[in-house]
């Protein structure tokens, strides 16, 4: 196994522990996180604004959003690699048990130790691209005077975002991708009320 080159040793990796099904497992997570976290943020200085008539700094919800960006990709990648570490233990124990033998200098055990970094990775990687989304319209148009028009902007393009994760989910599980759609969005507008009455009570 030492002459293995590593891309060989990768799909060896990736084939002994399921990594595809945990990739696309963590992606959606992540990502789903990650956009509805920042909408979020956004969906409340919207309703803020609206009923205090007020203006806001567009640059500080950016800021905002950034920095929970990042907080959500060390918390999620952290939480992940922490339940896959464990996950994984108890894995090669049942494993050890079964075989009746130390299990701990073999190639299953590089696997698991493979498969621990990468689901903390993705899991951390995931939320970031997603996040940015509900702050394109933000960025683009930072003028604070247009603040509420572009918030429902970025409401939107955040729904679109989200039907397309849940096409891609039912496409992938082949299943409806459109009723998959749905429910994304639909978790995506709960989202968007809760947030709504939580900026509008301050």
């Amino acid at each position: 196994m030492s002459e293995m080159g590593w891309r060989e040793r990768v799909r060896i990796y990736w084939r002994m522990t399921e990594l595809g099904s945990l990739t696309r497992r963590y992606i959606v997570i992540g990502a789903f996180d990650g956009a509805l976290t920042i909408v979020a943020i956004v969906l409340a200085a919207m309703a803020s604004v609206l009923i205090t008539h007020s203006t806001i700094e567009t640059d500080t919800i950016i800021l905002s959003g950034l920095g929970a960006a990042v907080g959500l990709a060390i918390s999620s990648g952290w939480g992940a690699y922490e339940a896959e570490r464990v996950e994984r233990r108890l894995e090669l124990d049942e494993l050890e048990h079964v075989m009746h033998r130390s299990m701990r200098k073999s190639l299953q055990v590089s696997a698991i130790r493979f498969a621990t970094y990468w689901g903390g990775f993705v899991h951390a990687i995931a939320p970031l691209p997603a996040s940015i989304i509900p702050l394109i319209p933000l960025i683009i148009f930072p003028d604070p005077a247009v603040f509420v028009t572009v918030a429902i902007y970025s409401v939107v393009i955040t729904l679109v975002f989200l039907m397309g994760l849940g096409i891609w989910m039912g496409r992938t599980a082949k299943i409806n991708p459109i009723t998959t759609g749905f429910r994304m969005v639909l978790a995506g507008l709960i989202t968007a009320a809760i947030c709504a009455v939580i900026g509008a009570s301050h």
